[in-house]
């Protein structure tokens, strides 16, 4: 029996490897807001999907910075990318997880009380607290590159930033119909649904009685995104969630993801075959990725 010549196993490689893309992905090309409804939409997959978590902070990244958004965007296909809107002292919209300059910058004092001119100078601290050289970016800078390209972007807007002003800015670059908007009140979703009736929203859903007050809100329940507790709970909590036609996400930043990876691991791979969240919100989407997509 002949071998396989070297364009034979080149041509199998590249198969398998257009497969294994696929499964992860699907067509995360959002030309309208019926396409990421579609996308995200509950049961239509076994894996959850991954939220990169400021980005992803993993091997000593900054979250919230350019470089991190373009190292993870490479490694995960078709990402949830999750970004933190603030608005400076001049009103310009900036990327930051914190108000607190000290926490994760070579600055001081708050965000909010200075100008871009003072803010721009400043460089992101990495997860372990030294200095990179990376600056804050603007919500400017981060929506055009993020224009054309195939992922989702989660817009966490904090709730004094202008609710207004983040949505024109999605408007004005095209990139309404690949985002979703995470909103910390009934009142601001719908406020967000008013301006802009197609864009996808992100609400808590923490215990039944927040879902009953989503459930009689009069959001389109199916442009909603349900942000869930930390902790795995009982299928019929997620059951409940997806019954109303809502996709659920939770957060393993903060718990899971400080772990070393001999514990993280098989705690992600519970998660991913526990049929429940159907996101998953971490500050190691790399690993997560590699975990959830292991190549047998």
């Amino acid at each position: 029996m002949k071998k396989p010549t070297r364009q034979v196993l080149t041509a199998l490689l590249l198969a398998a490897l257009s497969h294994t893309a696929q499964a992860q992905t699907g067509d995360c090309r959002f030309k309208d807001a019926e396409a990421l409804k579609s996308y995200l939409k509950p049961g239509k997959r076994t894996t959850p999907l991954i939220m990169a978590h400021q980005g992803g902070t993993e091997d000593g990244y900054p979250g919230n910075s350019m470089a991190t958004f373009e190292r993870t965007y490479s490694k995960v296909p078709c990402v949830l990318l999750e970004i933190d809107v603030r608005a400076t002292a001049d009103s310009l919209l900036v990327i930051s997880h914190d108000d607190d300059l000290a926490l994760k910058t070579n600055g001081k004092g708050l965000l909010s009380k200075k100008k871009w001119k003072e803010i721009s100078k400043l460089r992101l601290k990495d997860p372990y607290g030294s200095m990179t050289e990376h600056p804050i970016p603007t919500f400017q800078e981060v929506l055009n590159w993020s224009a054309g390209k195939n992922f989702v972007l989660i817009v966490d807007k904090k709730p004094e930033t202008s609710i207004t002003q983040t949505i024109k800015m999605l408007q004005g670059t095209g990139n309404l119909y690949k985002s979703v908007l995470i909103c910390y009140s009934l009142k601001e979703a719908q406020l967000a649904h008013q301006l802009a009736p197609q864009l996808m929203l992100a609400v808590g859903f923490n215990s039944p009685e927040h879902i009953d007050a989503v459930e009689q809100s009069g959001l389109p329940l199916e442009q909603i995104v349900a942000l869930t507790p930390r902790e795995l709970q009982e299928s019929s909590f997620y059951q409940r969630i997806h019954d109303l036609n809502v996709t659920s996400s939770l957060g393993t930043n903060g718990n899971i993801d400080t772990l070393q990876v001999a514990e993280s691991r098989p705690l992600y791979q519970k998660l991913r075959d526990s049929g429940g969240p159907d996101i998953i919100c971490t500050d190691n989407p790399i690993l997560v990725q590699s975990i959830f997509y292991k190549k047998d």
